[in-house]
């Protein structure tokens, strides 16, 4: 096990202060290019829960802090976090908020092979850091097509930096509005889709979202949305006509927009949950609320179709996973399972030692992580019929982040420090 500590000042650290830049768009260089795959390769985990459906073919087979266990290495983080790791090519991305506001922020990539850090960018927060004293700053988790790093805090501060750590472009959303934000603290993640970065800032008080070109990080298109507290993430799905959508969740409402113009496609009359995210797996979408909605991507006509609903899998906070042919919802301590396709239960399963938390699980061919906010965490095997306990480990940090699996090797970011088990 390798564990890397810093003191002092860290290595690799680039420095930015927004006084040296105008208020509204804060562009310190530009990247001019168009198709970015440089970097990304199929091990990639590049946003909030990867491709969207929380899984990849291959996970450790144990998880142990000891000597002789599997924890490859630790490495702090210069600040907090609720946000999830992603994982591009062999580097590992995170963001970090600190000081007494949490008005620091913090993106660090470190090796994935050895969690020694590569870069690391720090800036001064514009908008209004302050958050639950559960949650951070530094909330939504960063994403990447390859080539660019987009990282987006609790402030509305959005940041976008090349996969070299060099900072493309800086917008502080809050000087356009600021009235956007809560008492808790924002949370949806930003996507990338068809060059257009889409966040989601949806509050009781100024309210929208928006696309922001990723070549510049000029204004898109902007539209309002319903005043009222949501931390759902939106999703980008792709269409049978090879159409690229952006799936918006409220508790009023669905809509899906055009990524490049926030022209809608389709209209859900019926809110969803303002917590739990959408995600997907193959042509299915699944739309967490009272039930969990289950539509297909892949069949003509405007709107996805409804194949199932049924509020036995409804999860609280975390977002549902699947492999394509098993969903897993997450309940408190109890992990249910049930079928892609028509939503029959296969089975339901309490956790050991296992409390209340907020990440989601992470799956790997038949094997499911699951971690709780006192940093419990445990391997559960679906057995087709059954569910089989076959991990635990305690890291002893709190963990709300949902965990990233890549190269067979699984990241979990505390409030304070990355892990990689393999």
């Amino acid at each position: 096990m390798r564990l890397n500590k810093f003191h002092g000042p860290r290595a690799h650290r680039k420095r930015w202060s927004p006084a040296r830049a105008s208020k509204r768009l804060l562009q310190v260089s530009l990247l001019t290019t168009s198709a970015m795959t440089t970097t990304s390769v199929l091990a990639d985990w590049s946003g909030f829960r990867g491709d969207g459906s929380a899984s990849a073919a291959v996970g450790p087979a144990t998880l142990k802090v000891e000597e002789s266990g599997n924890l490859a290495w630790k490495t702090n983080m210069p600040g907090r976090s609720v946000a999830s790791p992603i994982v591009v090519g062999d580097l590992v991305i995170t963001t970090s908020s600190a000081g007494p506001d949490g008005g620091h922020l913090y993106v660090t990539a470190v090796d994935l092979d050895s969690g020694d850090v590569r870069w690391e960018q720090s800036f001064r927060a514009t908008g209004r850091p302050f958050c639950h004293p559960t949650s951070a700053n530094a909330a939504p988790t960063p994403v990447s097509d390859g080539s660019h790093v987009v990282a987006f805090f609790s402030s509305n501060d959005l940041a976008c930096l090349s996969i070299e750590g060099d900072l493309l472009w800086y917008r502080g959303l809050g000087h356009d509005h600021p009235k956007a934000g809560n008492d808790v603290g924002m949370a949806a993640s930003p996507v990338i889709a068809e060059n257009a970065v889409i966040v989601q800032v949806e509050c009781k008080g100024d309210s929208f979202a928006a696309g922001i070109n990723l070549a510049d990080g000029t204004t898109l298109w902007e539209q309002q949305r319903n005043r009222d507290s949501n931390w759902a993430s939106p999703l980008p799905i792709t269409r049978s006509d090879g159409s690229t959508e952006v799936v918006m969740p409220s508790g009023q409402d669905v809509v899906a927009v055009d990524p490049r113009t926030g022209d809608v496609r389709w209209k859900l009359e019926e809110g969803r949950a303002t917590v739990s995210s959408p995600s997907l797996s193959g042509p299915y979408l699944m739309l967490p609320g009272n039930d969990l909605l289950v539509m297909r991507t892949d069949q003509s006509g405007t709107a996805p179709k409804e194949v199932w609903r049924n509020n036995r899998f409804s999860p609280r906070n975390a977002t549902v996973a699947s492999n394509g042919q098993t969903l897993y919802a997450l309940k408190g301590s109890v992990l249910i399972a049930g079928t892609m396709s028509d939503g029959e239960r296969k089975w339901q399963h309490r956790l050991p030692d296992f409390g209340g938390g907020w990440a989601t699980p992470v799956v790997a061919a038949d094997r499911i992580y699951v971690f709780d906010q006192a940093g419990n965490g445990a391997i559960i095997a679906d057995r087709d019929d059954r569910a089989e306990n076959i991990a635990q480990v305690e890291i002893g940090e709190p963990v709300l982040a949902s965990p990233a699996l890549a190269d067979g090797k699984l990241i979990v970011r505390s409030d304070r420090s990355l892990y990689c088990f393999q």
